[in-house]
């Protein structure tokens, strides 16, 4: 008779603290139970304990797109948020990190975050690919030499009327996509198979550049060959001959392991657009205020995070890159003002209508 009262507590137990979430990006799970017809001591002790124990069970779980593999900063930076988040919402709230384009490419991810997140919940982009899905005022972050440093940079990212009120675009022009926080990956650069001295050198080269018309005028701009290729396919293009360069911020160039297909590294310092954390607008508006502002303080932590740990990590990848062979070469002072004048029918192409936004994005950086 005892024993019969014991397991009907462990069963009414194990139904009371049973746990439910919100799965978001794949298909919702539900623990299955499995009945046993075995009494001994052992299994009823093992259903005691697991009676016993409360559900770690989140309410809500997330997907997060990279396109970067796990020793990127930005890819770090995406798990320190999801560490923030987990902290902040005592458990409640989970971020799943997929890194090296596992939930798809860049124009894949934002494409299903505009069309509501069926597959991924949330992206790190970058700014510069922003121009074919509605924003604009974000876009001007990607255009060349807009920003004099990274100083200068997150100036204008902090600023409350500019960079902190342009995260909401993606609502305001129907994109369907609400942005949490910037990151810093570092100014693009330019890597090739052979060595470019001076923009001379760049003339007709073919050079991968994002699915992207800004980034493809701007290699345009320079007479270079630019070509439109998803992020995974650059190394086999490099080794095939398609391409004879790219183009990327030196952490993303030595964590892909490009430099071993693309040993010279010119440091043009076209574009320093920032990266951008998007979130498909229907899921955040599935959450209440609380968990908005969950995110969003993370975010802005792990913000932080990423920028006091930039410039430290650059500098640990150059020495690398050093020991590795791998040939940099500085863009003369002549051939970088030359490169901005050549840029500038780019930025004018890109800014009717944001003359005003344009001008305080220069103005906030002196």
């Amino acid at each position: 008779m005892k024993r019969s009262l014991i397991l009907m507590l462990v069963a009414s137990l194990t139904v009371s603290l049973t746990g439910c979430s919100h799965r978001f990006g794949s298909e919702n799970t539900k623990a299955a139970a499995e009945s046993s017809s075995e009494t001994n001591d052992a299994q009823a002790a093992q259903a005691t304990a697991k009676a016993a124990t409360p559900s770690t069970t989140p309410q809500y779980v997330f997907r997060y797109g990279e396109v970067n593999g796990e020793d990127n900063i930005v890819t770090q930076t995406g798990h320190k948020f999801a560490e923030y988040v987990d902290q902040l919402s005592d458990g409640r709230i989970k971020i799943e990190i997929y890194p090296n384009h596992s939930l798809g490419d860049e124009r894949t991810s934002l494409r299903d975050l505009r069309r509501g997140g069926r597959y991924i919940d949330m992206y790190r982009g970058n700014t510069n690919a922003l121009t074919g899905y509605g924003f604009k005022k974000l876009s001007l972050f990607g255009l060349p030499y807009i920003f004099e440093s990274r100083e200068g940079m997150w100036k204008v990212l902090e600023d409350e009327q500019l960079g902190q009120a342009f995260l909401s675009e993606g609502t305001e022009v129907g994109a369907n996509m609400v942005g949490l926080f910037y990151t810093d990956e570092g100014a693009r650069n330019i890597f090739s198979t052979k060595r470019i001295r001076n923009l001379d050198d760049l003339k007709g080269m073919k050079i991968r550049v994002p699915e992207s018309v800004l980034m493809m005028d701007t290699f345009s701009a320079l007479q270079a060959r630019p070509i439109p290729l998803p992020y995974a396919d650059v190394s086999e293009a490099l080794k095939s001959g398609v391409i004879e360069g790219g183009e990327n911020p030196v952490t993303a160039y030595q964590s892909n392991r490009l430099f071993e297909v693309a040993p010279y590294y010119l440091l043009s310092g076209h574009v320093f657009s920032p990266g951008i954390v998007l979130m498909a607008e229907d899921k955040w508006n599935m959450l209440n205020e609380e968990n908005k502002n969950i995110l969003l303080e993370a975010g802005r932590m792990a913000s932080q995070w990423n920028r006091s740990a930039i410039e430290q990590e650059e500098a640990k990848i150059y020495q690398l890159l050093e020991s590795e062979g791998v040939t940099v070469t500085n863009l003369s002072q002549e051939d970088m003002e030359k490169a901005r004048n050549l840029e500038e029918i780019v930025r004018v192409s890109f800014t009717p209508g944001l003359e005003d936004y344009l001008a305080r994005i220069i103005e906030i950086q002196k």
